[in-house]
């Protein structure tokens, strides 16, 4: 596609979404205004049928205090004359045109009723509608009759002149279709009433919509604050069709809420205006779109070179060249460079969010976190199991007085204990909490031996923190002090509430090769920010790597094996002691034989490249669950790891679906020549984020 085609559509587009942005702003303050004004015509609506209900109950009461004031009606309830008195029921409910009427005495007992003249006698005192009427209120409510059937009912006392109430009349109306047809009728909109029971569960009295299930669902969905006027949120649906509602409840005389109502309009009918400006707005993007055509015939001689040249300034910019010349000269090639970019900063973002996720659920649970439990005090994982079998047992911790302290111990005055999380050659870490910075931080006691004669290891050790301090990134832990109390030497640093790569190996076995990619990459990141800080970690293995809980894999305990190294009285030594201090430092001081690469081994300082050894070593017992190199000596095991060429090293022996590529980065990684291995973890890093 041509410059003026990629001018085009994005014109094209910019015409579109100014033309669909308008459509919805648009489109929503019409919904806005149309279901304002439906939502006023649904208060309207709800009112005029309060009103209605009310209007027929002051009518009802209206009637029923004329009838009362009768003398002989008064004189027959007096005497009670029950056989006049049903006589009297009859015709107060064809006068007031209720439904049923009922009369009591002066105590609330029954004395006559319309619709069941064999009643008698039952005590209705303590029922709220007759116990107000009782004391000289006209009172009035709604009922439910058979379950389903609404009512409106008022009590009326019969007084004597001067005299206190002798009985009550209460004169009933059923809540008839009438009023639903007359209400849809006046305001065009749905009504609906419904009953509650004690449960709670609701049935359809009254609709005009009908009784469908669909409109039983519906009042069952009612929620109970429909009770307090409001509208219903969210709407009511029935039959698909949406409908802004609003309700209100009914009580009995006592304010015991006993069913309700709900006001129904189409929110369909109420937003007809939308179709006609949908009409509108599609011609109006169909010129608009022709215009911009010519608009990127013109304008794609302008556009390119200053877009081009911004993308060169911005990737400039990104490197740290903020001033300078540069070729804006636009060539058909390079006119989509500044796309590609952006695609590819994004595909980074993404694979940064992948590697993430990949490692998020590698932490250990609690059940598996508990069968290990039992080994975190010891020697680092790994330290001579494979030199030597069998020679250093799991679960024991050799220590001095004073060496290991027990939770609730507080170091420096300022650092209280709370657990061991860590053990290894160099020292013991806790976790434990800045009394002055109200922060948890992971301390490091390190062992007497490792610093016993040496009087300057402590400055050395300094020095390589004042270094590691310099280095500020997500993949490596943020070094904080080091200090000295009651004879011992500790470093606090940034507390990971995470798993060590070690327990998660232990627990777990071999990774699938996608988490070992992700793995990878943020290793080589750590790796190569250490790097060009000049920072060699010199002590690579899954026991410093930490997974935390959002999947971000941090590298830890840095530089302190190469202060112990460089020790002055290992070149003191003669050369026979000094080849067995070295391999006992080797083995269970300053660093783990397994993952140490072979010109460590036979005594040469750690360089980049011994670190990027170790980190294949540590990649290899990802994917498979083990170091590569087994020997029941230490002899056997140096000769073999000096002789072992990528060829010979069985990667990937348990995991199917390790991709080839990965198998061979790993084996150059772990390449014995010093030459021959790869030396840089940024280039490591790309081989890597070519694997997925």
């Amino acid at each position: 596609m041509g410059l003026t085609g990629r001018v085009f559509l994005g014109t094209a587009a910019i015409v579109a979404v100014v033309i669909v942005s308008a459509f919805v702003i648009t489109s929503a303050s019409v919904r806005r205004t149309g279901e304002a004004s439906a939502r006023r015509g649904l208060e309207q609506s709800a009112d005029l049928v309060a009103q209605s209900l009310a209007g027929r109950s002051r009518s009802l009461a209206g009637g029923a205090r004329v009838f009362v004031q009768g003398p002989y009606f008064r004189s027959l309830v007096a005497e009670r004359r029950r056989d006049d008195i049903i006589d009297q029921s009859f015709e107060a409910s064809e006068q007031l045109s209720a439904d049923w009427v009922f009369i009591t005495d002066d105590r609330g007992v029954l004395l006559a009723k319309s619709d069941e003249p064999g009643a008698s006698g039952v005590p209705m005192g303590n029922v709220p509608l007759v116990a107000g009427a009782l004391r000289g209120l006209v009172t009035s409510g709604f009922g439910v009759s058979r379950d389903s059937l609404l009512f409106q009912a008022v009590a009326v006392p019969i007084v004597t002149p001067g005299g206190a109430p002798i009985g009550v009349l209460v004169a009933t109306r059923l809540v008839d279709s009438l009023l639903v047809r007359d209400v849809k009728a006046t305001t065009s909109s749905e009504l609906l009433f419904y009953t509650r029971d004690a449960d709670g569960r609701r049935a359809v009295s009254l609709s005009t919509l009908g009784r469908a299930p669909q409109v039983a669902q519906a009042v069952a969905a009612i929620p109970d604050r429909a009770g307090n006027g409001a509208t219903l949120q969210p709407d009511v649906v029935i039959d698909r069709v949406e409908y802004l509602a609003q309700g209100s409840a009914l009580t009995t005389a006592g304010g015991d809420v006993i069913g309700g109502f709900v006001v129904l309009r189409s929110r369909v009918a109420e937003l007809t205006g939308i179709a006609s400006l949908r009409r509108s707005l599609a011609i109006a993007g169909v010129l608009g779109l022709l215009l911009s055509w010519l608009a990127a015939y013109v304008a794609a001689r302008r556009i390119a070179r200053p877009v081009r040249a911004l993308a060169i300034a911005v990737r400039r910019a990104a490197d740290g060249e903020y001033v300078g010349e540069h070729d804006g000269a636009v060539t058909s090639r390079g006119a989509g460079r500044e796309l590609e970019d952006l695609a590819s900063a994004f595909a980074s973002l993404l694979s940064d969010l992948r590697d993430k996720d990949r490692l998020t659920g590698l932490k250990p649970t609690a059940r598996e976190a508990s069968t290990t439990s039992e080994s975190i005090p010891t020697i680092s994982r790994g330290t001579s199991r494979h030199v030597v079998g069998g020679s250093s047992p799991r679960g024991r911790l050799a220590t001095r007085p004073g060496f290991a302290m027990e939770p609730g111990t507080v170091l420096a005055n300022r650092y209280l204990i709370d657990a061991v999380v860590g053990s290894g050659g160099l020292g013991i870490v806790y976790r434990a909490r800045d009394r002055v910075l109200g922060e948890p931080v992971a301390l490091k006691v390190l062992r007497p031996e490792v610093l016993a004669n040496d009087d300057q290891a402590v400055a050395r050790l300094t020095e390589e923190l004042r270094l590691a301090r310099r280095i500020s990134h997500r993949n490596v832990v943020r070094m904080h002090d080091i200090g000295e109390s009651d004879g011992v030497t500790f470093l606090t640093m940034e507390y990971v509430d995470g798993a060590s790569l070690a327990t998660i190996i232990d627990t777990r076995g071999a990774l699938e090769s996608g988490a070992v990619i992700s793995i990878a990459r943020q290793l080589m990141r750590a790796l190569s920010v250490m790097h060009a800080e000049g920072v060699v970690h010199g002590d690579l293995k899954p026991a410093n790597l930490l997974l935390g809980p959002s999947g971000v894999l941090k590298l830890s305990d840095f530089g302190i094996a190469r202060v112990v190294r460089r020790s002055p009285r290992d070149a003191s030594l003669p050369d026979d002691a000094r080849h067995e201090t070295v391999g006992h430092l080797a083995g269970a001081v300053v660093g783990t034989p397994e993952y140490m690469a072979p010109e460590q081994l036979i005594g040469a300082q750690p360089t980049p490249a011994s670190d990027i050894y170790a980190a294949g070593v540590v990649l290899h017992e990802c994917l498979t669950g083990t170091t590569p190199f087994n020997a029941e000596t230490r002899v056997t095991f140096i000769a073999h790891k000096l002789d072992a060429t990528p060829s010979t090293i069985r990667t990937v022996p348990s995991i199917v679906s390790t991709s080839t590529a990965l198998e061979r980065v790993i084996a150059r990684m772990m390449t014995p020549g010093l030459d021959a291995r790869p030396q840089s973890a940024v280039d490591l890093f790309d081989d890597f984020a070519g694997i997925d």
